[in-house]
């Protein structure tokens, strides 16, 4: 599985990356056993590092993973998408863009810093 969870004992925010080749299926499949992980407390905020993750979703799939997981994964708190500059960049902003059409808090950086301060901040 090219995702990865970490949630450390005391610490508020959790730690979601992702790296290496995927498809749209195992993506999907991925990101809902992450949302049904126990150690994802409701409310926690989330920093997804995408860096490292070769895939790149199509218009279709980004309009799906808005929808699809979305809930579940994104809703209720805030996640700091942390892309490299141009095209993942890009494609995670069409996500953030749909997925905040439908009620999550999502945000896109490429500097680890400004994810940080803005999961770090109060809603």
């Amino acid at each position: 599985m090219p995702f990865e969870l970490r949630v450390a004992p005391g610490e508020r925010v959790a730690r979601l990356r992702g790296w290496g080749s995927d498809d749209y299926v195992s993506t999907q499949e991925s990101l809902k056993k992450i949302a049904a992980d126990p150690r994802l407390a409701p409310g926690a905020p989330v920093l997804f590092d995408l860096r490292e993750l070769d895939y790149l979703a199509t218009p279709p799939e980004v309009a799906s993973f808005a929808s699809d997981e979305m809930p579940r994964l994104y809703s209720g708190r805030r996640v700091a998408l942390l892309t490299r500059r141009g095209t993942q960049q890009g494609i995670c902003r069409a996500f953030a863009t749909k997925a905040s059409q439908a009620g999550a808090h999502v945000e896109v950086f490429v500097e680890p810093e400004l994810a940080e301060d803005w999961l770090s901040r109060e809603r």
